[in-house]
């Protein structure tokens, strides 16, 4: 298949928009030689068929690296200590999902042989920063610049001093996460292709996006990418969920198409037009038809590509991205603004200025419904990776207000773009590659949770919980109201219950009476962890761990005399018959109606079955003895299955579920006491098949 290079150029307009500023750095092609590979004769050529395969998938980019990742796993049972496999398997996670798992492969590389390849520590630091280990990202950033020969350093396109700048904003940003669930729309909307930049009409009933999914009309592959090319998708909502999205034929060619906007009176669509060199159209509704798309005027370049456009809901003011060097460029992608005159036209563009745009690049602009604040996608600011999401509202035109990150988990080291949210502001959406995705990028529902609530962990229970979010690095940042240090250091090991070996796990510290995250650190090969805490008080721990039950605990530190504690943690295999209490699902009074503080703990259950696809639950309701005993079996059978139902909605297969309603004839704790009923009054979840 050929292509011309100008094709190429405009195909990837969009993608560009997605490549993080760090991730411009080519992978090494690192040889797995047959030699150091073999050890024995048995299974050797089904292995060596293997690497081979996984090599051939490896070559074509990232768009194959899953596919080379399956073979190379395959070839990893007949021989897991060879340096340049591991390191192959550690890139392929890297660069798609379970960034996790990088770690322990590049690790283990390095270990095997630490002058295997000249970029270990460069893809060793990306692994640290993009699993929130910021101190060992920057860590190891250094000692690839200290590593590197500077002739080396001229030819990569990657600036390590802003990738460890973003080390830096990240553990700031972690340390005041935002009360949010960020949810996976499910397979109705993303695919095993990458699905992004979500628009709505202004009923919010209708949901138009871009994927780059196989299509009848984009069925060739692009030779830049190794992707098929952009086509627009849609969806309907029905109730909190959207119908199985179709293709948007009327407008998919075999040329890339991407979606950007709906106008305020939803008589407009606009689109990003590759055939057209990069320009934004637009198709105007006429006699319940739509036109054939027509260029914007104003905003077009013959020289540049804009990539997005939004309006003011008064349809006043127009903002779109240009990489056109317009006058008062500031750098790379440009947001830029026109406002409308009383005839109807729009002004010339003007650049939004330095306080908003950045040497870096900015994208993906959307309005809020009250007209009032602008969200976009920045690689600058205090971007913690990537491309992060920012604020600014207008102050008096031209001035801006300096723009606001808005949080940690809506923002991740990684890319997240396409901002959007629900005119009554309890959802958000965005796009991101994040774990567990259905493939590549896909685009999930922000669920805003409100006021902060004591986080209920009582001391002894376990295992109880899973961390949905990508879990940050070890933090040593102290509130800025401490006068003294009053810190202190947690350390100790992560082990098999039963064999007593070390578990590489990720380890999350919570402060229960703010509902915080303070510290969160990955344990290494052998199991061992260090964390700095910022006080001597109680902290609840999670744990989560790869073929293990997720686990959950308190560890008291308030009466320690030493500001160095021993904490070991044993976790237990995934094993049939074992049961875990879901804490935090709560349901309306009397009903089996989830309420939203559910979703969280929901997710990451659904998280753990996707990390575990085999798995088989049985999602089971108890109550206390209060009432009639017909009416509680009735209830808690009810509540187990709106539990199924939504794990079912959202991505898990019915087969694997099952649910029952025991009432109080399972009680946990005496029913004679009010503590006592409210254990009892729970849902467990018991694993039935693996």
């Amino acid at each position: 298949m050929t292509i011309s290079s100008g094709f190429k150029k405009i195909c990837l307009a969009i993608v560009i928009a997605s490549v993080n500023v760090c991730f411009t750095f080519t992978q090494e092609n690192v040889k797995i030689k047959k030699s150091q590979f073999f050890t024995v004769e048995t299974k050797f050529k089904e292995a060596w068929k293997a690497v081979k395969s996984g090599d051939k998938y490896y070559k074509k980019g990232i768009a194959e690296y899953r596919r080379a990742r399956e073979q190379y796993l395959k070839a990893y049972t007949y021989n897991d200590k060879n340096a340049a496999l591991n390191y192959k398997i550690g890139v392929c996670y890297l660069y798609t999902d379970d960034k996790p798992e990088a770690i322990k492969y590049l690790q283990k590389a390095f270990q095997i042989d630490n002058n295997l390849v000249w970029d270990i520590h460069f893809q060793l630091a990306r692994a640290y920063h993009m699993n929130y280990d910021f101190d060992n990202a920057i860590k190891e950033y250094k000692l690839f610049l200290a590593s590197t020969p500077k002739r080396k350093l001229k030819t990569i396109t990657v600036n390590i001093d802003r990738c460890m700048q973003e080390c830096e904003n990240g553990k700031d940003l972690i340390t005041k996460p935002v009360r949010v669930v960020v949810q996976n729309l499910g397979k109705n909307i993303n695919s095993e292709y990458d699905d992004y930049a979500s628009v709505f009409d202004s009923k919010e009933e209708t949901m138009y996006f871009t994927t780059r999914r196989l299509t009848r009309k984009n069925n060739k592959l692009n030779a830049a990418d190794n992707k098929y090319g952009e086509n627009i998708y849609i969806s309907k909502r029905r109730g909190r969920d959207w119908s199985l999205a179709q293709p948007f034929d009327q407008f998919n060619t075999r040329k890339s198409e991407g979606m950007l906007a709906v106008s305020p009176d939803n008589k407009k669509l606009y689109f990003y037009q590759s055939k057209k060199n990069g320009t934004i159209g637009y198709s105007e509704q006429e006699d319940l038809e739509w036109s054939r798309i027509k260029a914007v005027p104003k905003i077009n370049s013959r020289k540049g590509r804009e990539t997005s456009v939004a309006f003011t809901p008064d349809g006043k003011m127009m903002f779109f991205v240009s990489d056109k060097d317009y006058k008062g460029s500031i750098g790379g992608k440009d947001i830029y603004y026109c406002v409308r005159d009383s005839k109807g036209d729009y002004s010339k563009p003007v650049n939004m200025g330095a306080t908003v745009n950045t040497p870096y690049n900015e994208d993906a602009v959307w309005v809020s419904h009250d007209g009032k604040t602008l969200y976009f996608s920045s690689k600058g600011h205090e971007s913690m990776g990537g491309y992060d999401i920012f604020s600014t509202s207008l102050v008096n035109i031209p001035d801006w207000s300096k723009p606001e990150n808005i949080g940690y988990p809506i923002n991740t080291p990684d890319d997240d773009l396409y901002f959007s949210m629900s005119s009554n502001g309890k959802f958000g959406y965005l796009s991101a590659n994040r774990e567990k995705s259905n493939g590549g990028r896909d685009i999930y529902r922000v669920i805003y949770i409100g006021a902060e609530k004591e986080f209920d962990m009582p001391a002894g229970e376990s295992p109880a919980g899973y961390a949905i979010y990508p879990t940050p690095g070890l933090l040593d940042r102290l509130p800025q109201y401490f006068t003294v240090d009053t810190s202190v250091v947690i350390m100790g090991k992560v082990y098999d219950a039963d064999s007593k070996k070390g578990i590489m796990s990720k380890i999350q510290f919570i402060d229960s009476q703010k509902s915080q995250v303070v510290a969160v650190v990955i344990s290494d090969s052998i199991g061992n962890y260090s964390a700095k805490l910022p006080e001597k008080k109680s902290f609840g721990v999670e744990i989560n761990a790869k073929g293990y039950l997720f686990y959950l605990d308190m560890v008291n530190l308030k009466d320690s005399v030493k500001d160095v504690v021993r904490k070991d943690f044993a976790l237990k295999e995934l094993s049939i018959g074992a049961k875990v209490v879901l804490k935090n699902i709560f349901f309306e009074t009397g009903k089996a109606t989830l309420k939203e503080e559910s979703f969280q703990q929901l997710e990451a259950v659904i998280a753990f079955m996707k990390e575990n696809p085999s798995l088989k639950l049985e999602i089971s309701g108890h109550t206390d003895n209060v009432g009639a005993m017909a009416a509680n079996i009735k209830l808690s059978q009810a509540r187990a299955k709106a539990v199924v139902t939504y794990m079912v909605t959202n991505g898990i297969e019915q087969e694997r579920l099952t649910f029952e309603g025991y009432g109080p004839k399972q009680p946990i704790a005496p029913n004679n006491t009010k503590e006592g009923k409210a254990k009892n009054r729970r849902v467990e979840f018991k694993i039935t098949g693996k």
